[in-house]
């Protein structure tokens, strides 16, 4: 491919030394291999979703599903991951769409910081750390052999309140039955358009949510919200174009739920590097969604490396002496 388009260049600059005719049908072939160098480079672009034989066993499933998202006739599976963890597209752990940020601010077709040449535009209320905790428990759901919804017809996942609660370490009570609700509500009217890798990738919500509880408003009285009130909801195939061979990170659930604000960010964005990445300290301010200054910014980043670097840190969320002098 490489080989192709420098011969393309050598034709172009050959055509520079020729006049007429010759001239003319150089730079034609030369924009002939351009073409053939696109369409090689197209190709070789890996597929997301791994397309298997519709007769595909189970086993073959499987093994496939241990580095990426799957198809088998019309059933479309997302990556199977290790138990107290959960699998999230690199693309959200790299970028602004979970903010650390706590406003609930209203976004009309924002773009959100991303790193790489990914672009995300999201029309809804702002999403944090806590709807990432959300939409983590939810995908949680997809990890054995649940295939994602293809359709209206497709069954939706229905579990109780009280259960979702278990799901995100967190004791349930009338005050989390809101908190669950509200994040839920996000993360079904957060409307995304995202590009990667050159592609576009339909993803018109994050979930599709529905309820079945005794919820009036915010000053609902506690006795109508109980535990055994059900949420259903359903992951939209489209979701498995963002667990490629290469798109994801299995993030462990000491990472989601027991820490929080950037330290809870920068965990989640470090799992999905395999060695040292130097980056500057102005870029880490836009990934993360954070909107005070910079130099207070620099302040924070500093303590929360410091802190993950501890020997009380569990291991899959310490970061091995970050080199704080360069990026500061």
């Amino acid at each position: 491919m490489l080989d192709l388009r420098s011969q393309a260049a050598a034709t172009r600059r050959a055509a520079d030394r020729v006049g007429g005719l010759t001239h003319h049908l150089t730079l034609a072939a030369a924009a002939t291999l351009e073409s053939v160098a696109r369409s090689q480079l197209r190709k070789a672009q890996v597929d997301p979703v791994l397309e298997l034989a519709s007769n595909a066993s189970t086993a073959e499933i499987n093994e496939a599903r241990r580095r990426r998202s799957v198809r088998r006739g019309q059933d479309v599976y997302l990556p199977s991951w290790r138990e107290a963890a959960v699998g999230l597209p690199n693309l959200f752990l790299r970028s602004a769409l979970f903010s650390v940020c706590s406003a609930r601010e209203v976004l009309v077709d924002e773009t959100i910081a991303t790193q790489g040449d990914t672009v995300i535009t999201m029309t809804g209320v702002q999403l944090w750390n806590y709807d990432r905790r959300m939409f983590a428990a939810c995908l949680n759901y997809y990890r054995d052999d649940r295939p994602l919804s293809s359709s209206a017809e497709h069954p939706w996942v229905k579990v109780s309140l009280w259960q979702l609660a278990q799901d995100l370490k967190v004791s349930y009570g009338a005050n989390v039955h809101k908190a669950m609700r509200e994040s839920l509500i996000r993360l079904n009217a957060a409307h995304l358009r995202i590009r990667v890798k050159r592609q576009d990738v339909p993803m018109p919500r994050l979930i599709d949510v529905a309820f079945d509880d005794g919820y009036l408003g915010r000053d609902t009285p506690a006795p109508l919200l109980r535990g055994s009130d059900t949420v259903a909801f359903r992951v939209l195939d489209s979701m498995a174009n963002l667990f490629g061979p290469s798109d994801w990170s299995a993030i462990s659930d000491t990472a989601l739920h027991e820490r929080s604000g950037l330290s809870s960010w920068l965990t989640g964005y470090y799992s999905t590097h395999a060695g040292p990445f130097k980056l500057a300290v102005a870029a880490l301010h836009q990934y993360s969604g954070s909107i005070c200054e910079l130099r207070e910014f620099r302040r924070r980043l500093k303590n929360a490396l410091l802190a993950l670097e501890g020997e009380d840190i569990p291991t899959d969320c310490r970061i091995a002496s970050p080199e704080i002098s360069l990026l500061l």
